[in-house]
């Protein structure tokens, strides 16, 4: 196992040699810690986790937030490290801009606004729009992705790094195993306990008249399934498939738009997706492939809604 694991690391040891910058790394960092703060640390932070500002659109604000995260990343990284052709690339702001939005779509899309389920119950309701919300970027974003794959991106190894090839999955599941003992102690945190499950069935019990298994198995598989198209998106998309623009400085705006996408959930979740963002970006990078990434989030997702699915029926319900 210990194998396995330095086989990941020396990956990412050599993508750290090669990108490291003191100046531009410390501005990221700093850029990054400084939205955490503000997102959970102030109301005006607050507000803009519940995409409340500054319009009157979630959509909208959506698309402002991830958008502003990543250029205020992206452009001035480029400009420490003196990479002025990239900047000068309008495929940069052209391609960024529209993956920015077309993520803030996706995120803040209100299917109840679009969809007429009146004949199910609100319970029925509920659960068809919780589902829909979690198949948003198979919906929205992976057809757009066909299309770029096909049209744009023709290099690009696989669909954005989703290609043949076991690619180092027993080193994968190792750092798994690993961190599996932080998952556990994790879910007794107060914030994990409130915000988890993602699927409380306690809640839907009797839903389209199945058993309570089924809906939940049901949910939990479209949950999961939901980190395929999320590394497709993040250690895909924005590492691979911008690699053509940015090269390896592609990796650091992803992570600001990454943990954009944690906003709202637990700090210590936000907070780890930088080291979590940073491990499977600089691994997409280097092999230009994203098994990894969906093996290790799955995984840490599965986990911890048996771990809170326990902690109901058998702590607390007995």
């Amino acid at each position: 196992m210990l194998k396995n694991i330095k086989l990941l690391l020396t990956e990412v040891a050599a993508f750290f040699r090669k990108d490291f910058n003191i100046a531009a790394y410390s501005y990221a960092i700093t850029v990054i810690a400084a939205s955490i703060l503000l997102i959970y640390c102030t109301s005006l932070g607050c507000a803009i986790s519940r995409n409340s500002i500054p319009t009157s659109n979630a959509v909208i604000n959506n698309m402002l937030m991830f958008s502003v995260m990543y250029f205020m990343v992206a452009l001035p990284v480029a400009l420490i490290r003196g990479e002025f052709n990239s900047l000068s690339k309008t495929a940069l702001f052209a391609k960024g801009i529209f993956l920015m939005c077309l993520i803030g779509f996706a995120d803040a899309f209100s299917w109840d606004a679009v969809l007429n389920v009146k004949e199910f119950t609100m319970l029925e309701q509920s659960y068809i729009f919780k589902a829909l919300w979690r198949m948003r970027n198979a919906i929205f974003v992976l057809p757009v992705f066909v299309a770029m794959r096909l049209l744009i991106d023709r290099n690009v190894k696989g669909l954005y790094g989703l290609c043949r090839g076991s690619h180092r999955i027993k080193a994968y599941l190792s750092v798994y195993v690993v961190i599996l003992p932080v998952l556990i102690i994790a879910s007794f945190t107060p914030e994990f306990l409130s915000y988890y499950p993602m699927h409380k069935p306690w809640l839907f019990e009797g839903v389209f008249g199945w058993p309570l298994w089924l809906s939940t198995v049901v949910f939990e598989i479209i949950y999961l399934c939901d980190f395929i198209m999320v590394e497709m998106v993040f250690r895909g998309m924005l590492v691979i498939g911008m690699e053509p623009i940015l090269g390896q400085m592609a990796v650091l705006p992803m992570i600001a738009a990454y943990v954009a996408l944690h906003f709202g959930k637990p700090a210590l979740e936000t907070i780890s997706a930088i080291f979590g963002g940073y491990f499977v970006g600089s691994l997409a990078y280097q092999t230009h492939h994203i098994w990894g990434g969906i093996v290790i989030h799955m995984g840490i997702a599965l986990v911890i809604e048996l771990i809170r699915l326990f902690q109901h029926y058998v702590l607390l319900v007995g």
